[in-house]
């Protein structure tokens, strides 16, 4: 049974506003952490909310927006999928407390984007293991791509940055040729949504088209 359901929506936008939050509380550290702590407890809860509904075979899906009648930018929830959230969602607590008093005891550098762009990294996270097509898959992937690239460069020597350098290139490389491939799929297949048994099907297009 599919239920619309803002819920695996809300999960990801909650980190989306920390992020925000923790960018203008710079000169507040306490407040600053204060967001991100919060944000991690609220995006486990939501997620953990949907958990009894998706084992009794419920499906909550929500759609921001449609680019065409047959695609939409739209999460849903799926046992696979509610795995993998569940896993990151709780794994981001604990990793937000030890953060903290590591950057503290540190007195490291740039405390504030480093808050800020694992609160985003941790949205895209989610958002990918709720992804319902490639469309949205796609945009939390690159999302992903691009805030994970200052937690590379947080040293700020020279060492991080080459090493953020090829992070950079080699993620948005394959980024590009996954596009394609989406773009392929949906030309051949008519859709972009996650279905059983895969996209593409024997007789949809040439043998030598399906194999690449």
């Amino acid at each position: 049974m599919i239920v619309t359901d803002p819920r695996p929506f809300l999960a990801i936008g909650v980190a989306f506003l920390a992020a925000l939050l923790v960018s203008f509380s710079r000169r507040y550290p306490n407040i600053r952490e204060g967001w991100s702590t919060i944000a991690s407890v609220i995006m486990f809860c939501t997620i953990f909310s949907m958990v009894s509904g998706v084992l009794n075979g419920t499906v909550y899906e929500w759609t921001l927006f449609q680019l065409t009648d047959t695609v939409g930018f739209t999460v849903r929830t799926d046992p696979a999928g509610m795995i993998f959230a569940c896993l990151a969602s709780l794994l981001w607590i604990p990793i937000n407390f030890y953060s903290i008093g590591y950057m503290r005891n540190n007195h490291e550098a740039e405390q504030t984007g480093y808050f800020a762009s694992f609160a985003v990294c941790m949205s895209a996270t989610v958002g990918i293991a709720l992804s319902s097509n490639l469309l949205t898959f796609f945009v939390f992937y690159e999302i992903l791509t691009i805030f994970s690239y200052p937690l590379v460069l947080h040293e700020r020597n020279q060492e991080a940055l080459l090493a953020s350098r090829k992070y950079l290139t080699y993620t948005l490389i394959s980024g590009q040729l996954f596009l394609a491939g989406t773009v392929g799929v949906y030309c051949i297949s008519g859709t972009m949504d996650f279905q059983a048994g895969g996209f593409l099907q024997i007789g949809m297009a040439e043998p030598w088209v399906l194999q690449l």
